[in-house]
């Protein structure tokens, strides 16, 4: 008897430290969701082109204790749209909680009713995703292979500032910079 109840004593605190986990994730995430609008510049190092951008950014909650991030990228290239027209990126990714971390999220499992759910396959030129939290910085990191046979890696950092995010974007290719973005978004309602 005196075993049994040692482990439903064991087996409660389990549960009672991850529920506190599960909570204080989500918690860590709820002061990011929200809408925020605002603009940046883009530098590409290796030609020196620079670029005026327009961030769009909206984290909202998914699921139980996951969260989806979207963003929209209107791209006004400096020397302006005579010489090269504007361009728009929009791109959704829904998170879930790893089973490691509470503060790493992972891409969530695409499928359908229909079809088996699927994490991206890297091999199939298909970006892997995740993210962290940490404080006030709620990063996204993609990594692929480039055309060139490269790893491409993404980092797209939102940090929260009294009025909204404060954001800096990095694509790189094996360890040269090609992009560097920075950029200053206001919540909206």
């Amino acid at each position: 008897m005196h075993l049994r109840n040692t482990v439903t004593l064991a087996l409660c605190v389990i549960a009672v430290i991850a529920a506190t986990s599960l909570a204080t994730a989500e918690g860590h995430l709820t002061k990011f969701f929200g809408s925020y609008v605002g603009s940046g510049t883009a530098v590409h190092p290796i030609h020196g082109d620079a670029e005026v951008r327009g961030m769009d950014v909206t984290i909202q909650p998914y699921k139980d204790d996951g969260f989806r991030l979207k963003w929209i990228t209107v791209i006004h290239p400096a020397d302006g749209p005579a010489e090269h027209p504007i361009k728009r990126r929009e791109i959704e990714e829904n998170f879930v909680p790893s089973d490691w971390n509470g503060a790493v999220f992972i891409s969530a499992p695409r499928g359908g009713m229909f079809s088996k759910a699927e994490l991206p396959n890297p091999l199939k030129g298909e970006p892997m995703r995740w993210a962290a939290v940490d404080g006030d910085a709620l990063t996204a990191y993609s990594a692929g292979i480039a055309a060139s046979g490269a790893l491409e890696a993404q980092i797209y950092r939102r940090m929260l500032t009294k009025n909204g995010l404060d954001v800096i974007f990095l694509r790189l290719e094996d360890e040269r910079v090609m992009l560097r973005a920075d950029g200053k978004l206001t919540r909206t309602e």
